[in-house]
């Protein structure tokens, strides 16, 4: 059973309120401070975008410890795909409104497909029998959300950070995966039941481990830039805006396994913020000139 005494860290409650924070940040640079015209982007923009990319791998984290740790798989699926799902629909219908192409329709879209796909790995992977080979279709469709056909749809599938977001929630299951079967093997040679190692250190090794699928992740992907090869799933500014959001791991590290405050209200309010936020800095955009429609 979970000890709920005050331990040092950060509980969930307040990482997911750093990731909105930071997310929000990354927003506001967006729709206020993007250049144009082939102009060179401002210190603003780099420094609010810079910091706003260090948001995705924490809902990315929080994501993966919602797999291992919910009480109903399909529900938390479903909670992110219809997200997901509802927030293309405004986009399309924005996009039908003001013209705008599907291509150039920023709302269109969007990290909860990522997350959807991601959980939706983890969730077939965990389960290591025949349906985990079904791992091969979120994993395929991350990949499409990179493949641009050249057309006025834009990318073949919509998400927000396609193949890095796969990639790394496949670095997440391998992290805690690995740590597992060490615990395991760890209890074994020392005589004691094989859980009960990753009952006392688990999280310590998840986060850390975590920390390092993250960096190593990070990692591949500049390597990719730096040769020249795979660019087309690199995401978006990801040199030099993307790269910031390996930073991360700090947060992941000061992780205390902990929940926090928790209540309904609360839950759904993070899935509402997403929307809700987008909307109300768009409108403020469109209000004071930096965007059009």
């Amino acid at each position: 059973m979970e000890n709920e005494r005050k331990v040092f860290g950060i509980p969930t409650l307040y990482l997911k309120i750093i990731a909105c924070v930071l997310m929000t940040l990354d927003h506001i640079g967006l729709m206020f401070f993007s250049s144009s015209g082939g102009e060179p982007m401002s210190i603003v923009y780099m420094t609010l975008r810079s910091m706003g990319k260090i948001s995705f791998p924490l809902f990315a984290f929080l994501a993966c410890e919602g797999a291992y740790h919910t009480k109903n798989s399909t529900i938390y699926l479903m909670r992110l795909g219809i997200l997901a799902v509802l927030l293309d629909g405004i986009g399309y219908i924005y996009g039908a409104f003001t013209n705008t192409p599907i291509n150039m329709n920023m709302i269109i879209g969007n990290a909860f497909m990522d997350m959807f796909l991601g959980v939706l790995l983890i969730t077939l992977l965990k389960r290591k029998d025949k349906y985990s080979i079904f791992a091969i279709i979120p994993f395929a469709l991350a990949i499409l959300a990179n493949v641009d056909t050249g057309t006025s749809w834009g990318k073949v599938f919509k998400a927000d950070w396609g193949t890095f977001s796969i990639v790394l929630f496949i670095f997440f299951f391998l992290a805690r995966e690995i740590s597992n079967i060490y615990l395991k093997k760890k209890a074994f040679k020392d005589g004691v039941e094989e859980n009960v190692y990753i009952e006392v250190f688990g999280l310590k090794y998840y986060k850390i481990s975590e920390a390092i699928g993250l960096i190593l992740c990070e990692a591949l992907f500049y390597l990719f830039f730096r040769l020249g090869v795979l660019e087309f799933i690199l995401p978006v500014e990801f040199v030099p805006i993307g790269t910031f959001s390996t930073l991360a791991f700090i947060f992941i590290l000061l992780y205390n396994g902990k929940k926090g405050y928790s209540s309904k209200i609360l839950q759904y309010g993070f899935y509402v913020y997403y929307p809700l936020h987008i909307l109300i800095i768009a409108i403020i955009a469109i209000l004071v000139g930096t965007m059009t429609i």
